[in-house]
């Protein structure tokens, strides 16, 4: 899906709360969903409830400009991103999310300092599910250091359940030890 169809079913269908647009995988144009579709999906639906998106062509100043405008987002699943750092949840948590409820992260790599940022800033946040395998992070899988690094990744995602006020808030869906 491109620019195009995005703006096609804006004009026509103003009215939705709900999307998912999230990529396929593998997919022959990796970057056609890209920040100039999230820049339209959050002038024609601003008050989208729930929304599923992603992909190569996304990034953090797409999603800015998408919360920003879509200020009563309560769902958010962000599928197959670039990594998000804790800079980046900073800015979309300035930006909107105010009213987040649950936030996915499938196949985007995501450190510990972001999700703690989330945490701490989204009030009504009352569940992070990161779903993330070693294929999120390197190309090289079967590399000693590529597992080494994948395991040290998910152990610290891992220890973050043991902070108070994220035990019951955080589930961690990876791959098992490689």
């Amino acid at each position: 899906m491109g620019h195009e169809v995005v703006w096609a079913l804006g004009a026509g269908c103003r009215n939705m709360t709900s999307l998912q647009v999230a990529p396929l995988h593998p997919c022959q144009q990796p970057a056609r969903f890209s920040n100039r579709c999230l820049q339209t999906i959050g002038r024609c639906w601003p008050h989208l409830r729930v929304l599923s998106v992603g992909g190569a062509g996304c990034n953090i100043q797409g999603l800015s400009l998408l919360v920003r405008r879509c200020v009563g987002l309560q769902v958010l699943e962000l599928e197959r991103v670039a990594e998000l750092g804790q800079e980046g949840a900073a800015e979309l948590c300035r930006e909107g999310l105010q009213n987040l409820e649950t936030l996915l992260l499938t196949s985007t790599p995501v450190t510990p300092e972001a999700l703690l940022h989330f945490n701490n800033v989204c009030r009504n946040l009352r569940s992070i599910i990161v779903q993330i395998g070693i294929t999120d992070h390197f190309e090289e899988t079967d590399s000693p250091e590529a597992k080494r690094q994948y395991n040290e990744m998910v152990n610290k995602l891992q220890a973050l359940k043991k902070r108070p006020g994220l035990s019951e808030v955080l589930q961690i869906k990876a791959d098992v030890s490689v």
